[in-house]
Parts: C-alpha cells; sequence; structure tokens
C-alpha cells in the first residue's frame, strides 16, 4: 500500500514536470531585430505586427500558366 501511494506521488511529480518541460518547449524564441534600443512603444508594435504576421491567413496556391501541364494523376 506504500509503494503504491509512493509511485502515485512519484507519478504526479513526473507529469507535472513533463508539462513543464512542454511549455518550455513551445514559448516563442522571436527576436526582436534592432540595432538600437526601443522604446516601449516601438516594441509593443513590433511585436503587434509579428503576431498579425503569424495569424495572417496564407496566400491561396498559384495556379500554372499553361493548362496543358498537369502533375500525373
Amino acid at each position: 500500500m506504500q509503494g503504491a501511494i509512493l509511485l502515485a506521488e512519484e507519478n504526479k511529480e513526473l507529469r507535472a514536470a513533463n508539462e513543464k518541460q512542454k511549455q518550455k518547449r513551445t514559448r516563442s524564441r522571436k527576436q526582436i531585430p534592432a540595432e538600437e534600443g526601443l522604446s516601449v512603444q516601438e516594441a509593443s508594435q513590433l511585436i503587434t505586427e509579428l503576431v498579425e504576421a503569424d495569424e495572417a491567413p496564407p496566400p491561396p496556391p498559384r495556379r500554372s500558366p499553361s493548362p496543358g501541364l498537369q502533375p500525373p494523376r
């Protein structure tokens, strides 16, 4: 019975550590390019632009100009 309690506690700790590692891996590592220091307003504007660029839908696929060249099916 004590072994089961110890295993359950160890399992709980391992799950918490795993979750923390997952969150660490998914954090953004993007850096804002700037040669000099930025003001708060400039930094927030750059962040907003980056977020909007990430959220923009991808452009539709382009079609080939010549309809005779289609990939084989």
